[in-house]
């Protein structure tokens, strides 16, 4: 099975089992709150009837055999032109992939798979967020020489000789190797990260704070753990007798360390040795420790460019980039709650600004020249400030909405009616005052949604100053966000749809929304001149009309 037998329907390797178990495991247990749940439950229940623990044996096993039936049942042929794969136990799935609809090949190198030498490859379409085709535990060979087809079979590029040099050269690859032993060529590397670049990765996770609450979390819930630990507390008590204070301050400290630990650790795992290069009019990444993921994406495939930082990135001076290809939702990549696996998003998780600007130029090419990425450059154009007033309703109103449940409790007791007697000192009988529970409860909700109002406006005031958006003849850049901020960039010839909206109060300002549909999702500049929006939007059509050259 070193290189693909076109017709014949084949197997992967039967080290593919330990994937399928994998699989089958990472659908019971999609996040780490459900796991922690699912281990406690069984702890109590094993602690109450001993003989639950007989299920953990059957369940192992009733896992293993779905493995290898899952394992017996895949089937996949490749053709000329397009890939069959076969797979399920009780719901049987067929899948016809034309190599044409391909959007990217990505391969993944679990530890066992580095080992042995074999790849479990991805293939990613423009008609799914989802990967659509998986070969699990296939030999480089193979991975190479399917790689080699899908190029083979890409559609023309452009139409009546209109292209640019990187499509051009496109064209010009040769469409199949025919003796199946021309080495890759590295291609041009573009961004390499040090270990100093996955600190900073691990530094600026978000998933710090939620780390460091599960360790506060565990050291609450643990009761049997704090059982067996108290003698030893007990006797450190005794030696450090009143240092009680000191003592907490080193289990909170404990804990962050742990936490930070855990997230560095994470980093490390998924980035290590990460490179990003140009192969050819291809981009590449690859990274990990344990398991070794590459992602590739053809520049012509990518839809849009997004150029992020959290407050901690600001701190560093640093960016996060993803070029998103048809049919990706940009917040996907990975797998999702229901255990599908998601479409891989070309990522680079740290660079510079300057880094980022040249990768945009590499990507759009010739077109979008006056684009930027930089979140600070002078040439964005802010929305109009009305947009801080429907912001500031928007902000109080849904946090009015989402206190009313217990609002209404509490102003239904004692403090409701303190509340009614402390307001009618200051105002004398009112209508409101003079309806009972419903006019208190009335009141409170007021009272809090006003209460809300200087928050609220504070907040759409420092969202308005970072919104903002500037385009040339080829392409748009919108920016927003709150603490952190963010660029999204594409070019016209890619949108798939566009409209002007207006709300009542954007009608009577003179003002609107515009909404581009992207095939990787939407994007939306608000509250500009209607003119503006207008003349964007037809202008816009115009270029995908009039436009010779493929969005994908």
């Amino acid at each position: 099975m070193s290189r693909s037998d076109p017709g014949a329907w084949q197997r992967t390797s039967p080290f593919a089992i330990v994937f399928f178990i994998g699989r089958t495991i990472k659908s019971f247990t999609r996040s780490l709150i459900q796991l922690v749940a699912t281990f406690g439950a069984l702890a109590v229940l094993i602690e109450r009837n001993p003989q639950v623990a007989l299920v953990i044996p059957v369940g192992i096993l009733a896992i293993i055999v779905a493995g290898v039936l899952e394992y017996w049942f895949f089937r996949f042929r490749i053709e000329e032109d397009r890939i069959h794969i076969h797979q399920g136990i009780a719901r049987k799935t067929a899948l016809d992939l034309p190599f044409d609809r391909v959007q990217g090949i990505n391969v993944e190198r679990s530890l066992i798979d580095r080992i042995l030498g074999l790849v479990t490859v991805s293939l990613d379409t423009a008609g799914s967020a989802t990967a659509e085709g998986q070969l699990p535990s296939v030999t480089s060979e193979l991975a190479d020489d399917l790689r080699t087809r899908i190029r083979a079979h890409r559609p023309t590029t452009v139409a009546d000789g209109i292209a640019t040099a990187d499509e051009q050269a496109e064209e010009a690859t040769p469409a199949a190797d025919e003796s199946g032993k021309r080495e890759r060529s590295p291609g041009q590397v573009i961004l390499k990260l040090t270990g100093g670049d996955i600190a900073r990765i691990g530094f600026s996770n978000r998933n710090l704070v939620v780390a460091a609450a599960v360790l506060g979390l565990f050291g609450q819930s643990l009761d049997f753990a704090a059982d067996r630990l108290r003698p030893i507390f007990e006797s450190a008590g005794e030696a450090f007798a009143g240092a009680g204070a000191l003592i907490q301050v080193l289990v909170v400290i404990g804990f962050v360390l742990v936490g930070l630990g855990l997230v560095l650790f994470g980093a490390l795992l998924r980035y290590h040795g990460f490179t990003l290069w140009r192969e050819g009019t291809a981009y590449r990444t690859r990274a990990g420790l344990l398991t070794q993921r590459e992602v590739v994406v053809e520049a012509r495939k990518i839809q849009q460019l997004t150029l992020s930082h959290n407050l901690v990135m600001r701190l560093f001076r640093r960016h996060r980039l993803r070029a998103l290809p048809a049919a990706l939702l940009p917040n996907q990549g990975g797998a999702d709650a229901a255990g599908l696996q998601i479409a891989e998003v070309l990522e680079v998780p740290l660079l510079r600004a300057r880094q980022a600007e040249d990768m945009r130029t590499r990507v759009f090419g010739r077109e979008g020249n006056a684009l930027t990425l930089q979140p600070r450059s002078p040439a964005f154009l802010r929305v109009s400030p009305v947009y801080i007033r429907a912001l500031t309703l928007r902000i109080s109103s849904t946090g009015a909405l989402v206190a009313l449940p217990f609002l209404v409790p509490l102003l239904q007791s004692d403090a409701g009616t303190n509340l009614a007697d402390a307001v009618q000192g200051l105002l004398g009988e009112t209508p409101l005052l003079g309806v009972g529970s419903a006019g208190t409860v009335a009141l409170g909700v007021l009272l809090w949604w006003l209460v809300l109002i200087p928050p609220a406006a504070l907040i759409a005031w420092v969202r308005w100053r970072r919104q903002g958006y500037l385009h040339d003849d080829d392409g748009l850049a919108s920016r927003s966000g709150f603490l952190g901020r963010k660029v999204d960039a594409f070019l016209f010839r890619k949108a798939q749809s566009v409209a002007v909206v207006q709300s009542p109060l954007q009608r009577r300002k003179g003002l609107a929304t515009l909404n581009v549909q992207l095939a990787c999702g939407p994007l939306s500049v608000p509250y500009i001149d209607h003119g503006i929006a207008c003349r964007l939007r037809d202008y816009m059509l115009y270029r995908v009309e009039s436009s010779r050259r493929r969005w994908h």
